[in-house]
């Protein structure tokens, strides 16, 4: 697929027929365990300047606490093939940079540039960054670099850094920001804020101060050298504060849980209680272009039983009445992580009901997120013998919004994983985690209970 040149030495252009860009079938995963093939591309800098063949190497490792040396990125003209520079390539997650490469102007000092990625989750995309200096003819790091890769833009009125997508805009030559928004008791409107690019530093030109409630979005903008409020918008909760319920029964009111959710038909045969006071997992299918990241909660039954339903929380864009689609997926135990392919997959559309219980998103925010119960009743059964050691993957299928799993009790001991789900029925990466994720499962008991 990619043409590139053997012999540099015998060869005019060590760059003929190399492409600008990653190819779109490039994955940014690889299952097989072995270093993704390097990937190279060529950059003409300016219309009859410099030309360069960029090579960009990755190595796959597992998630790590901290960032380290995961590849690295050669830099060799294209008219004899010398290299110029290495440049390491820094990220605590296992990626192919190369799948991920992008050539632009980053600077709009009509040199080209390029980036790849070193992070991502469900909610946002970090890169690294590198810019074209004339004068070395080299590609350096700078301040503006710096700052775009840290991917922490108006942290001051965004209450602590939100991680979130930045685009750069050749047509306005502005650097803008999105995040994902709307949580808590209003769906406040927010774009998110502008940039101008000047002595390769950022200028803000616009800002959008969200409040915690999301009921307040202050808008100020740039006007004769001065940031300046220019609107005010506010938005009712989008739903009413909820009345007291009624006291339920001890037998329909799960741990935690401030109000009565919908019955199962069924026993109860095992639950995880929700924990409304930790952070969520995000939990999202992939469809097959794009990878989600799902998460998975061990659990082990001691009686053998058939399981038709099953109850789960979380929160996230999640209106009452028109719920959105799931899969649940079973998998077996493979040495202390879950297993490659489900061994029980449906994809359903669960019953949803609110709650008072409000997620922790950000701990600086005092309203949290609204948690929701979700519950699916008259599954095909599956069967699990007493005492096997399985798994529960639960995400939310493909769609334009991200859904975390809430955490179970942190009273209650667990083990939970993180993983990375190309579809419904493939998985991979699974990395444990620390405590576990809120669940209960229903139908009859088999057998007797395991000794």
């Amino acid at each position: 697929m990619l043409a590139l040149c053997g012999l540099p030495a015998l060869c005019a252009d060590v760059c003929g027929g190399l492409p600008t860009d990653a190819p779109k079938e490039a994955e940014f995963w690889t299952d097989s365990g072995e270093n993704p093939p390097p990937l190279s591309f060529r950059i003409s800098v300016k219309h009859g300047g410099p030309a360069f063949r960029i090579t960009v190497r990755s190595r796959l490792r597992e998630l790590t606490d901290n960032p380290v040396v995961a590849g690295d990125i050669e830099v060799a003209r294209c008219q004899d093939g010398k290299r110029l520079q290495l440049l390491p390539v820094m990220a605590d997650q296992p990626l192919n940079f190369g799948a991920s490469f992008q050539a632009e102007d980053i600077n709009f000092d009509g040199y080209l540039d390029f980036s790849v990625l070193t992070e991502f989750a469900a909610s946002f995309g970090s890169r690294s960054y590198w810019v074209y200096d004339p004068a070395s003819g080299r590609f350096v790091q700078n301040a503006l670099t710096r700052e775009l890769g840290e991917n922490c833009l108006g942290s001051d009125w965004h209450g602590g850094c939100w991680k979130g997508n930045i685009d750069i805009d050749q047509n306005t030559r502005e650097i803008r920001t999105h995040y994902i928004g709307g949580f808590g008791p209003c769906a406040s409107d927010f774009d998110g804020d502008r940039y101008r690019v000047k002595d390769n530093r950022l200028i803000l030109i616009h800002k959008e101060e969200v409040t915690d409630d999301r009921c307040k979005v202050t808008v100020s903008d740039l006007v004769g050298g001065t940031m300046r409020v220019t609107q005010i918008r506010r938005f009712e909760p989008v739903h009413p504060p909820p009345e007291a319920p009624p006291s339920p029964s001890p037998d329909t009111q799960p741990p935690n849980l401030p109000e009565p959710v919908p019955s199962l038909s069924g026993e109860l045969l095992y639950e995880r209680p929700l924990d409304g006071h930790q952070e969520g997992l995000f939990s999202n299918t992939g469809n097959g272009q794009q990878v989600g990241q799902v998460g998975g909660s061990q659990f082990v039954s001691p009686d053998a039983v058939d399981i038709t339903g099953i109850r789960w929380y979380g929160y996230n864009c999640t209106p009452v009445g028109a719920s959105p689609v799931f899969d649940i997926s079973f998998l077996s135990d493979n040495d202390g992580l879950p297993a490659t392919e489900p061994t029980y997959s449906q994809r359903v559309q669960p019953q949803v009901t609110e709650t008072t219980a409000h997620a922790v998103g950000n701990p600086q925010s005092a309203a949290g997120y609204e948690g929701y119960v979700y519950t699916v009743d008259s599954l095909p059964p599956f069967s699990i013998p007493a005492g096997r050691r399985m798994w529960i993957s639960v995400s939310q299928a493909p769609s334009s919004c991200q859904w975390l799993w809430n955490r179970g009790s942190s009273v209650d001991s667990g083990i939970s994983v993180w993983g990375i789900s190309e579809s419904s029925s493939r998985f991979s990466r699974w990395t444990r985690l620390e405590g576990n994720l809120a669940f209960a499962l229903y139908g009859r008991k088999t057998g007797t209970a395991a000794h």
